[in-house]
């Protein structure tokens, strides 16, 4: 039986969270802001390719967990959504982002790629939020953070770190391609990166705090002097590249039954 547990979650976001839930920060909640933004229709993708997969998976149990998978994905698809709306009573416009992060996705990824590449797309995307949950849990990213944007993104990290081994295996039951694996993971970070970025510069524009220097020197602090986020990103990301990697190899899964119990 998998050990992957969907759960049924009914996130309720009250119209009173703070603008800048993030410690009052502008450049630590629109960078989360930006991730939330881009999970949903992320997930989505993930779970459509990885559903249409099952039906070529021979081996029992990875199909189990597999179905698992998508279950938690769709989850995570559903809590992050809910969240749009009081990004919108803030006043943030991002359809003309969600339009061209569905276009690259759907468009583009989805109808244009193979099966072995959008797996090994997919299972990058799960190496590298794989890295961040593990930081999010075992740090406390979110200590500061409104108590249910917390809540929000530990049961979505622990739920990560439950199954970071399925997309990867599921890439390995149809090719086992190193070259392939790592070009997936470079058009993940890639494109994860590149759309993260592209939000958080779209809602601190709009926002007119694009230039102010606060907020330059939270990025600074966050990403390279304080946590040190991008380092610890980089470092462990490293970790993929080896020949003879799996995600289990790392020893994360007790943060996770902290949150899951």
């Amino acid at each position: 039986m998998s050990q992957i547990t969907v759960r049924q979650m009914n996130f309720d976001f009250p119209e009173q969270i703070e603008k800048y839930w993030y410690g009052n920060s502008p450049f630590k909640t629109h960078f989360f802001n930006s991730i939330t933004l881009l999970f949903p229709d992320g997930e989505q993708f993930m779970l459509r390719t990885v559903k249409r997969q099952l039906k070529h998976i021979d081996n029992p149990q990875l199909k189990q967990e597999a179905s698992a998978f998508v279950g938690q994905e769709a989850q995570h698809a559903v809590q992050h959504e809910k969240f749009w709306q009081n990004l919108r009573q803030h006043g943030y416009e991002f359809d003309s982002y969600l339009r061209f992060l569905r276009f690259v996705l759907f468009n583009l990824c989805e109808t244009r790629l193979s099966i072995k590449f959008k797996l090994a797309m997919i299972a990058g995307v799960e190496h590298f939020t794989n890295v961040i949950a593990e930081l999010t849990l075992k740090e406390e990213l979110f200590a500061e953070a409104d108590p249910k944007l917390k809540e929000l993104f530990e049961w979505h990290s622990a739920e990560e770190i439950e199954h970071k081994t399925v997309a990867y295996d599921v890439l390995q039951n149809v090719t086992k391609s190193y070259p392939i694996r790592l070009l997936g993971i470079l058009m993940a970070y890639t494109f994860v990166l590149g759309f993260v970025n592209l939000g958080l510069i779209m809602m601190l524009y709009q926002d007119k705090k694009l230039l102010n220097i606060r907020v330059w020197q939270e990025m600074i602090q966050f990403f390279f002097t304080k946590e040190k986020f991008v380092l610890k990103v980089f470092l462990h990301s490293l970790e993929y590249l080896r020949t003879n990697f799996h995600p289990s190899q790392r020893d994360n899964l007790f943060l996770a039954k902290k949150v899951t119990g």
